[in-house]
């Protein structure tokens, strides 16, 4: 039972000392400043959003004066010296052009912006912490090969010092592996300063003093969508393309706020021109006053007026505003249509970029376990004298260049992924993961 609880709590401390991306997910969440600020910008628009409607609703207005005179004054043979007065409106907007409904209307729809802009800045969140955890991985990954191959390239010197000593070799041959050993040497540091820095950076995004591990990304986790994408042609991917620019067009919050703004410079455009229209408001007046000699307020009849006016100068100016208006709805319109032209774009080639990345991968991974045999055999056929340094040199770097490229192809992949996701406006893999299946 003691051995079970300290391997429990052995697993616990390694999972909290690691880092997942889950993790790093929610703290760059918490602690964006950018997306912080947008969740403001939402609030308050929220808040105007409740304004707007509440100047929909009727006005009231309680006001009130004391009177103090100078010298004595008689009303109905009574003398007083101050009077005092009160007084309530009540005013309610019929119709002023459409400038009240049409600017609840207005207000909507910049909480409608301010909703897409959170979304925006929430999904831009997502993809730039996952692909500064995922340039941690992959530049972890390329300090351990570096490791690796520095320590083959120091024993195949030690091999080699062996056999120039006992002069199966030349020492041009020993000085070839020894300058790819200083080679090596010089690439671990660059790789130890590349990690380091990578490291900085999503500690920085993060907002944290110190991360001193972060957990792998499976690759076992994307073997299904990866087999299903490598075996794809170019040609055959338009179902793909399609449905994911479908969602994309849909969901993409850049083209959203370019939509709502379009509706935006319409209903501004319909304000300008209630400009020419009658205002047609309801107003309620009642008055109470006394004089000081008397001890109750008089309470006067209310009055209930209905008020009629009609815009005659300038009528230069309300035109002018009005065809402003109308090119700044044209102007929004053009931009919405370029913008959508743009993301078009941009969508199929992160599609096509996320099947070659797929492909790519498959690739490299065959690469790999092809140079690294070859490699073996290098190695051992150097040992018993059957090939030169030139030779094994030759296989070392075919190898070492397959590591690379293998490590660095995977992160690829997620990072292409997570860029399209961005573009399809979710942050959900499973809704690409779906169409992938469904190809």
């Amino acid at each position: 039972m003691k051995i079970i609880l300290n391997i429990i709590l052995l697993v616990s401390f390694v999972s909290l000392s690691a880092l997942s991306l889950e993790e790093a997910k929610q703290i760059a969440l918490q602690n964006s400043p950018e997306l912080l600020a947008a969740e403001q910008s939402k609030k308050a628009s929220k808040t105007n959003l409740w304004s707007s409607y509440l100047s929909i609703a009727p006005s009231a207005t309680i006001s009130g004066s004391y009177t103090y005179f100078d010298e004595t004054q008689n009303n109905f043979g009574s003398d007083y010296d101050a009077s005092i007065n009160y007084s309530l409106i009540v005013n309610q907007p019929i119709f002023n052009g459409g400038k009240v409904w049409l600017g609840a209307s207005i207000s909507k729809d910049a909480h409608k912006m301010s909703q897409q802009s959170f979304q925006n800045s929430y999904l831009q969140t997502i993809v730039d912490v996952k692909t500064k955890y995922f340039a941690v991985l992959k530049n972890r990954d390329l300090l351990k090969i570096a490791k690796l191959n520095l320590q083959n390239s120091q024993t195949n010197v030690k091999i080699a010092q062996a056999k120039y000593e006992a002069g199966s070799i030349s020492k041009s041959e020993l000085l070839q592996l020894q300058a790819e050993q200083a080679t090596k040497e010089v690439n671990l540091l660059q790789m130890q300063m590349l990690y380091e820095n990578s490291l900085l950076d999503l500690m920085n995004f993060l907002q944290m003093d110190d991360v001193d591990e972060i957990e792998e990304v499976a690759k076992t986790d994307y073997e299904s969508e990866l087999e299903i994408l490598k075996d794809q042609d170019m040609n055959d991917l338009e179902n793909l393309v399609q449905k994911i620019l479908q969602k994309g067009l849909e969901s993409n919050p850049t083209l959203n706020i370019a939509r709502i703004g379009v509706n935006t410079n319409r209903k501004s455009m319909w304000v300008s021109g209630g400009n020419f229209l009658p205002s047609l408001n309801l107003q309620y007046l009642k008055r109470w006053d006394k004089y000081d000699f008397e001890n109750d307020l008089n309470e006067n009849s209310g009055q209930l007026s209905l008020n009629f006016s009609v815009p005659i100068f300038p009528l230069v100016d309300n035109g002018l505003d009005v065809a402003t208006s109308r090119y700044q709805l044209k102007q929004s319109i053009f931009e919405l249509k370029s913008l959508e032209n743009s993301m078009e774009l941009a969508i199929k080639s992160s599609v096509l970029n996320l099947v070659a990345s797929a492909k790519t991968l498959h690739s490299t991974d065959i690469s790999l376990e092809y140079s690294r045999q070859t490699y073996e055999q290098m190695k051992e056929r150097f040992s018993n004298g059957q090939i030169s340094a030139n030779e094994l040199l030759s296989a070392e770097i075919m190898y070492n260049s397959a590591q690379n490229q293998a490590a660095q192809s995977f992160y690829d992949y997620l990072t292409a992924k997570a860029t399209l996701l961005q573009q399809m406006g979710t942050d959900n893999e499973e809704v690409l993961n779906k169409f992938i299946e469904n190809i």
